[in-house]
């Protein structure tokens, strides 16, 4: 009878816990005004259904209810969602006010330790205060050859296929270039995964599958916890492809350990560290362990291993798809491609006079001076959209004004870059791949598309990676179709390939494509 009485209790206090909870979210929280499937407002279950058992497609639903409920929304329990272009500037501002991460959005990453994945706003501008010297202008082109490099075994990898009439997926294709390419850039070695066979497809695949399970990761955020928790060979036999993720963190850990060993050594001899410009090849992991710009509890061996490994993740597959979606559609177009390669045959020639033997390879400094690139680029990246899922950022201080409501204090606002770079009334046929809207002859329509192009997004938190994507965007557009450049055709490709209709925080395209395939023609 106890054992009954007990258990009668226990239920009656979840019956009234859960009551008085859903009587707080849908009448009396911060945000419970605000229009929206009530569901949505009760419940995460909600949003995990769309992301987590329909695989990603919570933006798409979200779309729907603004066409249903207007502009602002309520998508969850805590969060509101715009969808209005001109608001994007109030919510992904720069140092004019504090702006922190939402932190359940936070731990889709898996880890605080990374820039990325921090919340807070004054650690966060610590770790990205050391990382922004690294990936400046400056540095990119300084360490440019690095990635010509790279570009130059792409290139010669799909010269060995020319004519074989054995198609290429280019979307492995260019995520071991930016995977060698930020491993040469930034830890000082190249993955190798350019000589691999079929470009390690193995490789994007476990990065799309990581991409993939930031949803899970965001509802339960102690699954990453587990994890690491358990031992690293139990994880491997659960989910093989993990191996390449520990062989890569355990190599991260090491360079670390050895640079920090060397600079201590140094210290001890009373030798003193060269700068940066007298250095040939100054890794990021040898910068942000020998910074001045971290206190000592920042540099340690497990939270630069968590960046280092967040920057690959970032760095790799997003430059990777744009280049994709480009290649994609200027292959679909030939005229447009056929200007192109007008233009960069035109600049090599500027380049290489007729009494020069040698052939001058064209700068990134160069490249972007082209007008046609430039506008091929920007409507690749818009096209590609970055990233697929929102962005929720909080104003911790000051309340947000959207019109006459009055978002308060703490309160978790998102957009989604997707969704602007798909507006109609800022691109004209948006689902067109037009190069020629970036040659507007009216100012005021360039300079508001130019405006609400957002693939890095914006503010203190806009992508780190910005000018190496560019970098890397310029230099393998250049290389791929100037005048040495390699003659690609489609196979087997269509649109379905190239359509984002899954968010896994990266966009995707539908389950069971095959890829972005070509064949190399002579």
């Amino acid at each position: 009878m106890e054992l009954h009485l007990i258990l009668s209790v226990a239920f009656l206090a979840i019956f009234l816990f859960l009551i008085s909870g859903a009587v707080y979210r849908l009448y009396l929280c911060p945000i419970s005004s605000f229009p929206g499937p009530r569901l949505a407002a009760l419940t995460f279950w909600y949003e995990f259904y769309y992301d987590v058992i329909q695989g990603g497609r919570y933006t798409w639903e979200i779309e729907k209810m603004h066409k249903k409920y207007g502009p602002i929304i309520r998508i969850n329990p805590y969060e509101l969602h715009i969808d209005d272009p001109e608001f994007y500037d109030e919510i992904y501002v720069g140092l004019t006010r504090r702006t922190v991460k939402w932190e359940w959005s936070a731990k889709m990453f898996g880890t605080t330790l990374a820039a990325v994945g921090t919340a807070g706003h004054e650690l966060h501008r610590l770790r990205r205060s050391a990382l922004n010297p690294f990936f400046s202008k400056r540095s990119i082109t300084r360490l440019e050859s690095v990635l010509q490099e790279n570009i130059d075994k792409l290139t010669a990898r799909l010269r060995e296929f020319k004519d074989t009439e054995k198609p290429v997926n280019l979307v492995d294709a260019f995520t071991s270039l930016s995977a060698d390419s930020i491993g040469s850039f930034a830890f000082g070695s190249s993955y190798g995964f350019l000589e691999m066979p079929d470009f390690n497809p193995r490789w994007h695949k476990f990065m799309m599958e990581l991409s993939r399970s930031t949803h899970l990761m965001k509802q339960f955020g102690w699954l990453y916890t587990i994890l690491t928790i358990l031992p690293q060979r139990l994880v491997s036999l659960l989910h093989p492809l993990t191996r390449e993720l520990f062989a890569l963190q355990a190599s991260i850990a090491n360079q670390i350990r050895s640079i920090q060993s060397a600079a201590h050594q140094s210290t001890q001899k009373g030798q003193v560290d060269s700068s940066p410009s007298e250095r040939e090849h100054r890794t990021l992991i040898d910068h942000l362990g020998t910074t001045h710009l971290l206190p000592p509890n920042e540099i340690t061996v497990t939270r630069l291993t968590d960046e280092g490994l967040t920057l690959i993740g970032a760095g790799t597959v997003t430059t990777a798809w744009t280049l994709s979606v480009t290649v994609y559609h200027l292959l679909s177009n030939p005229a447009k491609l056929c200007r192109l390669r007008c233009e960069l045959a035109a600049l090599t020639k500027s380049l290489n006079p007729p009494n020069v033997t040698r052939t001058q390879k064209a700068t990134w400094r160069a490249l972007e001076q082209l007008p046609y690139l430039t506008a091929v680029i920007s409507e690749g990246l818009r096209l590609s959209y970055g990233i697929s899922h929102r962005l929720a950022r909080i104003s911790p201080d000051t309340p947000l004004y959207y019109h006459h409501h009055k978002i308060d204090p703490g309160v978790p606002v998102s957009m989604t870059q997707m969704l602007i770079h798909k507006n109609g009334s800022i691109f004209p046929e948006p689902y067109s791949f037009s190069p020629e809207r970036w040659l507007s002859d009216s100012p005021e329509d360039l300079a508001r598309m130019k405006h609400f192009l957002v693939p890095f997004s914006r503010g203190t938190r806009q992508c780190v990676g910005i000018n190496l994507a560019y970098a890397e965007l310029f230099l393998t557009l250049g290389a791929l179709f100037g005048a040495n450049g390699i003659n690609l055709e489609l196979s087997g490709t269509s649109m379905k390939d190239v359509d984002c209709v899954h968010d896994y925080f990266n966009p995707a395209p539908r389950s069971g494509s095959k890829g972005i395939r070509v064949l190399v023609r002579s």
